[in-house]
């Protein structure tokens, strides 16, 4: 019989298993928890696991035949996924745009990130997710953020190739969806893409170059349904790419797919919704007003320009304290990703190696290179230091000036939302205690997973979802932090680590 190899909280297990099962009752006859709130039915998506060397699968849809080793959700990642399902918005099965001859419609939904692509096929039957993949975003090795990208298409031939590999990216997934789940192209007719606002011109071969000109005047930022024939997407001849609606130049589709893919409790009336990526995107929310913003928080949290940085993939450190680090997939370490920086910090402000005003004397020793994964040292530098003092403060500055200009406090607020890869992740008292987020709103943090990726799969699903984007537009006022008066000394306030 084939084996299964389990990584818990509570150690390392190997178990022989019945390959006729699914994933999801392989790890529940052996004891192991997965959080799955519609009871393995398929429709919920939310009984996800690592697969290792495979990659993140909907465990009651997968059925393995092979010795595989699973990485389950720890109790943090658990409770996300508990309240991504709690506060996401519950609509009719609805779906639209469906092919007349196809018998098993899919959908797929795709959150573009700067740094990764995150891949939701969907069951538009029976509105189940059929799998999650993610991958890194290509266009990564063209520049870590979207002005240096940006910037690539001012040389010969480059929004062009910017163009081209995402686009070779989508159909790769595609191939390798068609392989691992017999699912033939023709049966995916409909594709869902939310993203900030350059990616969105990117794809479609826009220029991007006004967004990072004065006055920052985007090509468009309305939903758009372009035919996949047209961009080369290879999906059903008769299905369509549904670009979601945008508000500004750098408050992209990400912000408002997330924003309206949340269901807040009733007595939620005012909130704060942020998405810690590359761009530091948030939002005010109030009943009848949505005040928004993006910040050049840089892609620090996302690990680019720190020394030993990388993205949230196996063997980065994920969790710091006195006690020691945990990495992603417990391997040996081979770099630090965004929640692992923050906490290091964080530590090291608490214990006096680096000072309230971010000095760090020397490079600090994380894992020597008789034990990471890489034969190199891993270390935090003095610059690295300094990095994330510009991203948590360009970050603070905009959720103060956010507030203001909704004419409210701290103690008006409800909720903060934090969504994102890296929202998921971070430990919420190492993000306050170096200034990142409001200590004042520590007791209404909320992390609500990809909620990007989560509005793609309400637009797959239902039709009236459409109409919940168009409100969240309507409702939206962009505040341009560049042009406001008190953004220069915010940012050098909140300079400090708190």
């Amino acid at each position: 019989m084939p084996k299964i190899t389990l990584h818990s909280t509570a150690g390392i297990e190997t178990h022989e298993y019945n390959s006729a099962n699914s994933l999801l009752q392989t790890i529940q006859k052996i004891g192991g928890e997965v959080f799955a709130p519609c009871g393995g039915n398929g429709t919920c998506g939310k009984c996800r696991v690592k697969v290792k060397h495979y990659g993140t699968v909907t465990s009651c849809l997968y059925y393995p035949t092979t010795d595989i080793e699973v990485i389950l959700p720890d109790t943090k990642e658990s409770k996300i996924l508990t309240d991504q399902y709690k506060h996401t918005l519950k609509l009719p099965l609805n779906p639209c745009c469906l092919a007349a001859n196809v018998h098993s419609p899919m959908g797929l939904g795709i959150d573009i990130g700067t740094t990764s692509m995150v891949f939701y096929w969907v069951d538009l039957k029976t509105g189940g997710i059929v799998n999650t993949t993610s991958v890194t975003n290509p266009q990564g090795r063209f520049g870590a953020d979207v002005i240096s990208r940006i910037g690539h298409c001012a040389n010969e031939g480059g929004l062009e190739e910017l163009q081209k590999v995402l686009i070779d990216a989508i159909n790769k997934e595609l191939i390798k969806l068609e392989e691992n789940e017999g699912i033939i192209n023709s049966d995916i007719v409909k594709v869902t893409i939310s993203a900030n606002t350059t990616i969105l011109h990117l794809l479609l071969g826009i220029d991007p170059t006004p967004l990072a000109l004065y006055p920052f005047t985007p090509a468009f930022t309305d939903y758009k349904i372009v035919a996949a024939k047209k961009l080369g997407i290879d999906i059903n001849e008769q299905g369509g790419i549904h670009l979601l609606p945008s508000i500004s130049a750098y408050v992209g589709a990400d912000i408002v797919s997330g924003i309206s893919s949340i269901a807040p409790r009733n007595e939620i009336k005012n909130y704060l919704f942020i998405d810690i990526g590359t761009n530091g995107e948030m939002a005010v929310v109030t009943p009848n007003e949505i005040f928004c913003c993006a910040t050049a928080a840089g892609p620090a949290f996302e690990g680019a320009n720190i020394k030993c940085g990388m993205g949230a993939f196996d063997g980065a450190i994920s969790e710091y304290s006195d006690n020691g680090y945990k990495t992603v997939g417990n391997d040996k370490p081979i770099g630090i990703c965004g929640s692992g920086l923050i906490d290091i910090i964080a530590t090291l402000v608490n214990n006096g190696t680096i000072s309230m005003d971010g000095v760090l004397t020397e490079d600090f020793v994380l894992a020597d290179k008789n034990h990471s994964g890489n034969g190199e040292n891993i270390i935090l530098t003095p610059r690295d230091v300094r990095e994330v003092q510009l991203a948590k403060s360009a970050i603070m500055s905009g959720i103060k000036i956010l507030i203001d200009k909704a004419g409210l406090t701290y103690n008006d607020i409800d909720a903060l939302y934090l969504a994102g890869g890296f929202g998921n992740y971070l430990n919420p008292d190492n993000a306050m205690r170096i200034g990142l987020l409001p200590m004042e709103l520590a007791d209404r943090i909320i992390p609500v997973g990809n909620t990007s990726g989560a509005g793609a799969v309400l637009h797959l699903l239902s039709e009236d979802f459409n109409d919940v984007l168009k409100s969240t537009v309507e409702k939206s006022q962009n505040i341009e932090l560049s042009e406001h008066p008190d953004f220069e000394m915010e940012y050098a306030m909140n300079m400090y680590f708190s």
